[in-house]
């Protein structure tokens, strides 16, 4: 006779949760309780940032208005390029030797800014001294900038003036210079026996007028100074020279206005 054993009844019996549990995450695993800490939901401010998105929108349309009307707006008036005068002209010395030219120019231009009411700033000048009118005997660049990006070179003020000294010379042997055909030599001596020649001062000069409010406007130069006679003292490297100031005029050519802001 077997006896059966009644079968046992499982129960699993919880405790009571407090009543912070409620507040918590709970997840039954295995038949333990574990509480899990909520994790802070992170709320965004959309109505700051689209406040913040729309002052930059502002600000961007704000700054390209200004830009535009700046860009459309020009200076009206036509600027006038700077006056060039021929002061002095002296040749100390002139000699033809051994079929080359020897010779030094000395020469004081005035630089006047005139009937402008802007300021002007000359970047270049390079002066040249031609026998007559078209062959380069010398070559000098008083006026250059110093260095590769300098905006500034030499500034003349509205109605001021500056004087350029020029100390052209050549003997035929520099190599910075340039190379005299035999023809101008030949030229030149035979002008010297007769007693008189003619030498031409041309100068090339690049400079900007300021318009004012950012606005330049870029221009270049070709004065010259022709017909300067030498009286030659016949046997001797002795010159004379008699001139009055004479204004060097030439071709100006103007570039667009810009801005530099």
């Amino acid at each position: 006779m077997s006896l059966s054993t009644p079968a046992a009844e499982s129960r699993t019996q919880f405790s009571p949760l407090p009543q912070d549990i409620e507040e918590h995450h709970v997840e039954i695993n295995d038949g333990n309780i574990v509480m899990v800490e909520p994790c802070e939901e992170e709320h965004l401010d959309w109505d700051g940032v689209v406040i913040f998105l729309r002052l930059i929108m502002t600000s961007m349309l704000l700054i390209g208005l200004a830009l535009h009307q700046r860009k459309l707006y020009q200076p009206t008036f036509h600027p006038i390029p700077p006056k060039f005068f021929l002061n002095s002209f002296e040749v100390p010395h002139l000699e033809v030797s051994e079929g080359e030219v020897s010779s030094t120019w000395l020469m004081n231009v005035t630089i006047w800014n005139v009937m402008n009411n802007s300021n002007i700033n000359l970047i270049n000048l390079e002066a040249r001294i031609s026998y007559e009118e078209n062959e380069t005997l010398a070559v000098i660049t008083p006026i250059m900038p110093q260095y590769v990006l300098s905006k500034e070179v030499s500034l003349l003020e509205n109605g001021a003036t500056k004087k350029v000294h020029l100390n052209l010379s050549t003997t035929g042997w520099e190599e910075n210079q340039p190379i005299v055909d035999d023809t101008v030599v030949q030229a030149i001596d035979e002008d010297m026996q007769r007693g008189t020649t003619r030498f031409s001062l041309h100068m090339i000069i690049v400079g900007e007028v300021l318009l004012g409010g950012g606005w330049v406007q870029t221009f270049t130069m070709h004065p010259k100074c022709t017909d300067l006679v030498v009286k030659v003292v016949p046997g001797n490297t002795t010159t004379i020279t008699h001139h009055r100031p004479k204004e060097c005029v030439g071709l100006v050519q103007w570039e667009h206005i810009e801005n530099t802001f």
